[in-house]
């Protein structure tokens, strides 16, 4: 996908200033203070948009509506109904979990228009409990209209037409050749071409000048054994190219389908003349296809046979020595954007590295790349990242490393929850309570198992969470409070003002204490549960969230605190009048100082908890 968009994204690069400008306005105007999530996904984007702010953190699925907003907007930049856009997705077997969650949101949004998409994958390498295809079932079901075409292979009058025009000759005359061509490669277009290429670079198949025209000896061709395998045949033709030819190409197949000039010439550790010298042979034989500033294998079967070539003893030792190469060689700077790359390399030779250090530092790249596939929204992807890191880690070495055991697991227990697979995040998570080492990292566990136990239902031990939290900082809190305890706690909030108005708290200052932001997470997250459970315990947590903001300055969280104090002052104890006051505060903090990540819940509880004792209902 990220190929696709940077297809579109290049062209504008090499427009005058003159005509940048309204793609530069529409690309600003689309993205607006989202762009960095474009940039992450098409880097080129900077030359046009500049350098973007860091988009504010979110809770993990309203990152990923955000993402999938983000990306319908960048979308309809290149698709209007004066410019439709048709875009093509090849080997969507391929496709990881994330790309098919995005795809499906693009196909069923009614705000994506004049797109036109279109997928290729092998049905072959696709069972019924694919993800693809259960993605497919799922848009039917929704109404979705969906086209398949199924490419059969040609038949064999089609394989006879295609081979008599290409030797210009009637049918009957390559009528054998025919025969054989199509039993070899079972009507496979890309087969039979490279079929006949092979028999011409062999000299089984020639042109006599003489007579003006092709000739080949069908029993010599029977006697060479060819393969009815297409990978089998492409090594064949790979094996015929120079010894350093060849080693490019599987340094190529290592790097992917295609690699930017740089790389590859990086990895060859030669000189840019010898890459484009080792370079021609396949560029000659169009097994390789320059691309701007890029090769790419003519087909992904070209990239398999090159790739076997490299004997399977030492696969691991190229990947490691790629790795190397690319970790070296990118700046401290720049190495996040190309983190995927380097780790990817690393963690395919990870069996052969053996020094503590360089484990330690692969794990930490691994939770690197796994943080970042996290923001793209790719959490399975991001969960084999925490998953190999971890495993890099010895028990030695995870009592020497505590922080980053740590860490690895924290976010390994997220990404299980995020897709789907519970019970193994609620065991990690009981088992990080006792590993957490400052409060920080307490608030953190203590907020996936409050996400975790409402997922499941049980608003109780939701709860239950946050308030042994609140112990773990010292404040003992009954799980069933009275009503006189809670009125008692607001009264003191009150007090706290100081003969304030409720409107002069927005210019509190802005709290860059990371326990206390880390404190008021954990408290809006048990606010939900905590009202479904006892609403003495979501009174207690309006008010502890308030005096810690009056403490030590407002947080994201203070927004939604705001509002929630007000409906513990209208709902609770009957003054709608401060209700009003209070709901409007938190919405006005929201819109004043940036504090964005509870944006959505902060209206929501505004517009349900406030507005309607104080305004028309046409307001809300």
């Amino acid at each position: 996908l990220a190929q696709a968009f940077q297809s579109l994204v290049r062209p504008l690069l090499a427009k005058s200033d003159g005509e940048l400008g309204p793609w530069r306005e529409a690309l600003v105007g689309a993205l607006g203070p989202n762009g960095q999530l474009m940039v992450d996904l098409v880097p080129e984007l900077t030359l046009i948009i500049g350098d973007q702010a860091p988009v504010p953190e979110l809770p993990p699925q309203d990152a990923q509506r955000r993402f999938q907003w983000v990306f319908r907007r960048f979308l309809a930049v290149f698709a209007n109904s004066e410019h439709p856009l048709a875009l093509f997705l090849d080997d969507l077997q391929w496709l990881d979990a994330a790309t098919l969650n995005l795809l499906e949101d693009l196909l069923m949004h009614p705000d994506v228009r004049h797109v036109l998409l279109i997928g290729a994958y092998r049905s072959n390498e696709v069972t019924s409990s694919h993800p693809l295809l259960r993605t497919l079932d799922a848009l039917r079901k929704a109404g979705g209209l969906i086209q398949e075409i199924e490419l059969a292979p040609l038949a064999r009058e089609s394989t006879g037409q295609l081979i008599a025009d290409s030797l210009h000759c009637d049918r009957a005359r390559a009528d054998q050749l025919s025969a054989l061509v199509d039993e070899k490669t079972g009507g496979n277009p890309f087969f039979v071409i490279q079929f006949l290429t092979a028999l011409a670079e062999e000299g089984l198949l020639t042109f006599d000048p003489d007579a003006a025209r092709w000739t080949w000896n069908v029993d010599r061709i029977h006697s060479k054994g060819y393969t009815d395998n297409i990978v089998d045949l492409m090594v064949g033709k790979l094996e015929r190219l120079p010894v350093r030819t060849q080693r490019i190409l599987q340094e190529l197949a290592c790097l992917g389908n295609s690699a930017e000039f740089s790389r590859l010439a990086l990895v060859h550790e030669g000189s840019d003349e010898e890459l484009r010298h080792d370079l021609h042979d396949a560029l000659q034989t169009e097994l390789v296809l320059p691309a701007e500033a890029s090769y790419r294998f003519l087909h992904d079967r070209v990239q398999e046979a090159a790739y076997s070539l490299i004997p399977e003893t030492q696969r691991a030792s190229t990947h490691l020595r790629i790795g190397r190469l690319l970790l070296a060689h990118t700046p401290v700077e720049h190495r996040e954007e190309a983190i995927f790359e380097i780790v990817n390399q690393l963690n395919r030779g990870v069996a052969l590295i053996t020094s503590r250090d360089q484990k330690e530092q692969l794990a930490e790249l691994n939770l690197i790349a796994g943080k970042r596939a996290k923001v793209s929204t790719a959490y399975v992807s991001a969960l084999n990242y925490f998953v190999a890191g971890t495993a890099l880690l010895s028990d030695g070495e995870r009592n020497q490393r505590p922080d980053l055991m740590f860490a690895l697991g924290l976010n390994r227990a997220e990404c299980e929850l995020l897709t789907g697979d519970l019970p193994a995040a609620e065991e990690r998570l009981t088992m990080l309570v006792s590993r957490a080492i400052s409060s920080i990292d307490h608030a953190a566990v203590a907020c996936l198992r409050i996400d975790l136990y409402m997922m499941l239902g049980r608003n109780d031990l939701a709860t239950d969470v946050c308030l042994a939290y609140l112990r773990y900082l010292g404040i003992q809190w009954s799980p069933e409070p009275t009503e006189e305890e809670a009125r008692r706690e607001y009264d003191r909030t009150w007090s706290l003002f100081g003969g304030r108005d409720i409107e002069t708290l927005i210019d509190l200052p802005v709290t860059s204490d990371p326990a206390v932001v880390a404190t008021l997470d954990v408290l809006t997250k048990a606010l939900t549960p905590a009202l479904y459970t006892n609403a003495n315990v979501a009174s207690l947590l309006a008010c502890q969230m308030i005096n810690l903001s009056l403490e030590h300055g407002n947080t994201d969280g203070s927004c939604l605190a705001y509002v929630w104090l007000g409906r513990v002052a209208g709902y609770r104890f009957g003054n709608y009048q401060a209700c009003f006051r209070f709901g409007r505060l938190g919405c006005d903090l929201v819109e004043r100082s940036g504090l964005e990540r509870f944006k959505a819940r902060t209206y929501i509880s505004f517009g349900n908890f406030c507005m309607p004792w104080a305004e028309h209902v046409r307001a809300g």
